[in-house]
């Protein structure tokens, strides 16, 4: 089976309709039984996924995502389309109440717009409206991050719980948060404290540093106010979008190893932990030409870093962190993710480097044919572990016929 055929098929099993509440919704799961709910990025990136086989269906996908949020511009990391979460998830998930809620109060990487964008782009012909439809809506979302997120109104985004950054339990948030990472049962009481506060991420940075600007997150914003400025054609978007970009390089970069580093607590300390958020805003155009150059080229081409034999590490290879194979509960602490390749291989053909994208992406597919689109490959020897028919995977069908720059 070809990898296109193999990405439709998943996508296709995965796909889910309904209605709750009078709300119809329309969406991807990620990958069953484990994951049979609606996640923000995920959905953003099976959209863009689905624009290669059924546009309509991503489009569709999309207006879930937005459906799903508060007029205010909020919109939840995790929504229970299937059924309000019960006692048993809903401590995981960080809901409003202990029973019966059908959302999470926390957030994901804001990539809606962005992906917005994409779809727009792939339905111009067919449905030429959409790319302006939602624009309202887009913008009071990215206006709720700015409001709600960037506590000191600099443009970086705070992030209150480890999920939010959407790499749950990488390695870097072990320092910010102790034990109540991921992980570890201190997770719950601190759900519990936040509930109590409101989940005002304002509040919560003023008074504790269980909290951390998380660069993965910011990149995403930054990406979605470019995405944003594209589609409504109002410079004032792309001009908040250099505001972050510039806030990230006088913050976050680190001058010693040139790597983007996540800030925790009040006072606002470095997280030198290497995982892949911090070659994330390689993607944004206005991060200046030296230093993209040098993350790829220090970090990115480094074997004893993050050139793998297949994929992009989530964690670089010389962390003590390292722990490339599958873990349970611990999943992105080494394993190489598509979405990662798909975040990065555009940034490595715009700076020349088209055969080690290709080479990236080659041996993804390679790994894909073998063993499936699976949650994630082992960066040693390419082996699929976790979740099969794993949908953000299906991106990698679209990197195949991105042609090299060099």
């Amino acid at each position: 089976m070809s990898l296109d055929a193999l990405a439709e098929r998943t996508l296709r099993a995965n796909w889910r309709t309904g209605v709750r509440r009078g709300v119809p919704y329309a969406y991807t799961v990620p990958a069953t039984p484990r994951y049979r709910h609606m996640w923000h990025w995920d959905s953003c990136f099976h959209a863009i996924a689905w624009c290669r086989y059924d546009r309509g269906r991503a489009r569709a996908e999309l207006r879930t995502v937005l459906r799903s949020g508060d007029p205010d511009g909020f919109l939840p990391h995790t929504v229970f389309w299937d059924a309000p979460a019960g006692w048993r998830r809903a401590p995981f998930y960080a809901t409003e109440r202990s029973w019966g809620s059908w959302r999470t109060t926390t957030i994901d990487p804001p990539l809606l717009p962005l992906a917005w964008e994409h779809v727009a782009r792939a339905s111009a012909e067919e449905d030429p409206g959409f790319a302006t439809e939602a624009l309202p809506a887009l913008a009071a979302h990215l206006d709720w991050l700015q409001a709600r997120r960037s506590v000191r109104d600099d443009g970086l985004l705070t992030i209150v719980l480890p999920d939010e950054s959407g790499l749950d339990d990488a390695p870097a948030y072990d320092p910010v948060f102790g034990p109540h990472v991921h992980y570890r049962p201190g997770y719950f009481r601190l759900v519990r404290r936040w509930q109590r506060l409101g989940w005002d991420a304002h509040r919560i940075a003023a008074t504790t540093d269980r909290h951390c600007v998380d660069v993965l997150v910011t990149t995403a914003y930054a990406l979605s106010l470019h995405a944003m400025a594209r589609l409504s054609g109002e410079a004032r978007w792309a001009t908040r979008a250099a505001r972050v970009e510039q806030a990230l390089c006088e913050q976050c970069l680190d001058p010693a190893t040139g790597l983007f580093l996540h800030l925790a607590g009040r006072a606002r300390t470095p997280v030198r932990v290497s995982t892949w958020a911090a070659l994330a805003p390689l993607a944004l155009p206005g991060v200046p030409l030296d230093v993209r150059r040098r993350l790829v080229e220090e970090h990115l081409l480094d074997p004893r870093r993050y050139r793998a034999a297949v994929g992009i590490p989530s964690v670089s290879m010389d962390e003590p962190s390292f722990l490339p194979g599958f873990d349970r509960w611990r999943t992105w602490r080494g394993p190489s993710w598509v979405n990662t390749a798909w975040w990065l291989v555009p940034a490595l053909r715009d700076l020349g480097h088209g055969a080690e994208a290709d080479r990236i992406v080659t041996g993804l597919t390679e790994a894909a044919l073998r063993d499936g689109l699976r949650e994630y490959y082992d960066p040693r020897d390419g082996r699929g572990l976790a979740a099969r028919g794993f949908g953000w995977s299906c991106l990698l069908a679209g990197l195949v016929e991105v042609p090299s720059a060099a």
